[in-house]
């Protein structure tokens, strides 16, 4: 038997302060909140699922490290390079610290920033040829 993983249904984070997390999120174009509980919130931007929830205030560091071991950032893919170049614009306005535009050696273009909790955040567009 075989089977084929075709997408990404969902992602969650575990959030330091939820509130704050969701305030950020629902800053982000097209999160659109679809669920919220008193530990735990999902938005949804088409394509996948968000969830972020603070375990009921168990958590045991208050800071995402992406030099631990699990994750070390979740890049989303936009349609152009002007996408990136208005999310500057976008960022900049709303206060989100990010980096700049880099071309990396594969044609991919990646623009970097982080959430409350210091998940690092790319979005990226690939060059076509």
């Amino acid at each position: 038997m075989s089977f084929k993983i075709d997408g990404i249904h969902h992602i969650e984070f575990t959030a330091f302060n939820l509130q704050k997390s969701k305030q950020f999120y629902a800053k982000l174009p097209g999160f659109k909140l679809v669920a919220e509980y008193s530990n735990f919130v999902m938005f949804f931007n088409g394509f996948f699922y968000l969830g972020l929830t603070d375990h009921k205030g168990t958590l045991k560091e208050n800071r995402f490290d992406e030099k631990n071991a699990g994750m070390d950032h979740i890049s989303f893919t936009v349609k152009s390079k002007k996408d990136l170049e208005d999310a500057i614009v976008f960022f900049d306005k709303e206060k989100i610290e990010h980096g700049e535009i880099k071309k990396l050696s594969n044609q991919l273009y990646v623009l970097a920033f982080r959430d409350p909790d210091n998940i690092q955040l790319e979005l990226s567009w690939r060059e076509h040829d």
